[in-house]
Order: structure tokens, then C-alpha cells, then sequence
């Protein structure tokens, strides 16, 4: 095999890996809201709060994983913040630019929808997008 075809093959499989660890943290991002929703709702038994619990902490664990590499390469940045959320907060609060942009469309079509408060990603009211 070439060197190119071996270095195609690499870049490959980080591009799967990365791609494997957002829906990796998506899906727990899913399951901790539902756990959320069931809790405010008085449905959360103790076995599954006990579950939930191990599942949020498997959860921030793949959250700062997913933040410091996949995410600080899709942003083009080192993070400075802990948790990706935290990122997409900082970034949605700016007055504007391609990471806004960024920032917003994943607020908008994978964790606001999700999140029993309806807005996961906290923007200030004078950074909403109706508003620039």
C-alpha cells in the first residue's frame, strides 16, 4: 500500500471516530433529558435514577472528550471551556460569524428541541438571531 492511500486511510478513520463520538454524545444528550422530563414529572424510579446517575457521568466524561478534540477541530480553536455546551453558549453570544452560525444551528436542531426548558444553548437577548 502507498503512503498517500495509507494517510487517506487514517484521516478516514478519524473522520468516523469523531463522527462516531457526536452521535455517541447526542444519544446520551437524548437519554439524560428524558431522564430529566421523567424526574419533573414524578415518573423516575430509584433503580433509574440510580442508572441516570451513572449515565450523566458516562455523559460529561464523553461531553469533555467531544469538546477538547472533534469539536475544537470543527471550531477551529482550542477549547476554553469544559463541556461543549459551554462552547456553543460562548459562541452564540457573539455579535456574529461562521461559528455563530455554527453554534445556532446546533442549538436550534439538536439540543433545544430536546431539553424540557426548550432552549439548552443560553443566549443573551441581545444576541438572539431576530435580533442581528
Amino acid at each position: 500500500m502507498s503512503a498517500v492511500l495509507s494517510l487517506l486511510l487514517i484521516a478516514l478513520q478519524v473522520i468516523a471516530l469523531g463522527l462516531a463520538s457526536f452521535a455517541l454524545l447526542w444519544v446520551l444528550y437524548l437519554a439524560v433529558m428524558n431522564l430529566q422530563r421523567a424526574r419533573d414529572a414524578g415518573t423516575l424510579s430509584p433503580t433509574a435514577r440510580f442508572l441516570g446517575t451513572v449515565l450523566l457521568y458516562i455523559g460529561l466524561v464523553a461531553d469533555f472528550l467531544v469538546n477538547v478534540a472533534p469539536v475544537s477541530v470543527l471550531f477551529l480553536e482550542p477549547p476554553r471551556e469544559y463541556l461543549v455546551t459551554q462552547r456553543l453558549t460562548r459562541h452564540a453570544n457573539t455579535v456574529g460569524g461562521w461559528r455563530k452560525r455554527l453554534a445556532l444551528w446546533f442549538a436550534k436542531n439538536l439540543l433545544d428541541p430536546f431539553d424540557p426548558s426548550g432552549q439548552h444553548v443560553r443566549i443573551d437577548v441581545e444576541h438572539r438571531p431576530d435580533r442581528n
